[in-house]
Formats: structure tokens, C-alpha cells, sequence
């Protein structure tokens, strides 16, 4: 039964980063930066992944980095078994490859339903 929490989580993790997607591309016109992004856009306040990853990082780099990041993850959720590195190593290596502090924040934040997401990423994407 634990596995079936973990995917919920892993789930609605996936549907924050696609909220933030969509909210980015309806309404963000002025932010160059992530920084920009959580400094001037309320709506987008307490997204974790969106406060681990470098606040410099460009928003269309964001877009592109977390959407190839997060392409899998619909498949790899419903796959038997769940396999914990490919669903971590390309979030890891797209948006947290220079990061090792963003990327600890981000897992710490999921850490309680997904304790092994921090360490799972040692197979390549």
C-alpha cells in the first residue's frame, strides 16, 4: 500500500509543475528569471520545485528543462514496478545538475511520502 501513496505523491507533484507550466505560459510576461517568477507571481507561491531550482535559471529554460524533465513521469507512474531512478535522474540532471543544494531542498520537500526520491537518481536518465 505504501507504493500507492508514493505515486499519489509523485502525482500531484506532476500536476503542480504542469499547473506552474500553464500558469507561466498564460501569464507571465515580464519575468526573465525564476528569481522573477517567485518575487512578482503570488500564484506561484510555495511551489517546491519552483523555489529549489536555481533562481537564476531563465524561464524559457525552466519551461524546456521541466518538461523534458517531467515527460515520463504519466508512464513511469503507471509502470510495474515503480522504477525510482528514471522517474529522479531527469529531474535531477535537467534541473538540479549544478544545483546539489536545490536538488536536496526539492527532495526534502517530498522526503515524508517519498523517501527515497534524494537517493534513487543514481541511474541516468
Amino acid at each position: 500500500m505504501k507504493d500507492a501513496y508514493e505515486r499519489r505523491a509523485l502525482l500531484l507533484q506532476l500536476g503542480d509543475v504542469l499547473k506552474m507550466l500553464d500558469y507561466i505560459k498564460a501569464h507571465v510576461r515580464d519575468a526573465q528569471t525564476v528569481g522573477d517568477l517567485v518575487r512578482n507571481y503570488e500564484a506561484l507561491a510555495g511551489i517546491a520545485l519552483l523555489d529549489s531550482v536555481a533562481q537564476t535559471m531563465t524561464v524559457s529554460e525552466l519551461e524546456y528543462r521541466a518538461l523534458r524533465a517531467f515527460c515520463r513521469w504519466p508512464q513511469l507512474l503507471l509502470d510495474e514496478p515503480l522504477d525510482h531512478g528514471a522517474l529522479a535522474a531527469p529531474v535531477r540532471a535537467l534541473l538540479f545538475e549544478d544545483n546539489p543544494y536545490g536538488w536536496e531542498t526539492w527532495t526534502a520537500s517530498l522526503a515524508r511520502d517519498v523517501p527515497w526520491l534524494g537517493t534513487a537518481s543514481a541511474v541516468p536518465a
